[in-house]
């Protein structure tokens, strides 16, 4: 089994569940990223994120390296109280997940995007990587200071 570039000490399940609750995601369904947001399917019909309304995207690949992995993007959209809202797309390693970073980086401005997320953007693999969902939650909640 192998491990992420993040370095910290495990932490306790209890603290994964706080992460889970302050960390709130909200997957879009058929997302399709375009240079004036997000446009996806919800309640039946397309709609689109604007740009405007994200305030922060980060990325990162979560799975195993030799294994199954994905390429996470988390579009910050609700920020308060030591919480915040994410709205979140993935796609598969590679040119289509590099494509996708680039857009976000156009659309967001490189103020508004992680490090991660902008190396994805210019060298085709994001900095960060976990193993599940509940450590990349962790660590965004520790990268946005909340």
């Amino acid at each position: 089994m192998g491990h992420s570039e993040h370095s910290g000490a495990p932490r306790s399940q209890p603290f994964a569940a706080q992460a889970a609750a302050r960390y709130r995601v909200e997957v879009l369904a058929w997302a399709e990223v375009g240079p004036h947001g997000v446009s996806h399917l919800t309640g039946g019909r397309r709609t689109t994120l604007q740009w405007a309304s994200v305030l922060h995207a980060l990325a990162a690949q979560v799975g195993e390296p030799e294994g199954v992995c994905t390429v996470v993007f988390d579009l910050v959209v609700e920020r308060k109280e030591g919480e915040c809202g994410v709205c979140r797309l993935d796609a598969d390693p590679g040119a289509g997940a590099q494509a996708i970073a680039r857009t976000i980086a156009a659309g967001l401005g490189p103020e508004r995007c992680s490090r991660s997320l902008l190396e994805l953007a210019a060298e085709g693999a994001p900095t960060r990587s976990f193993p599940d969902l509940e450590s990349l939650a962790e660590d965004a909640i520790e990268e946005l200071g909340l």
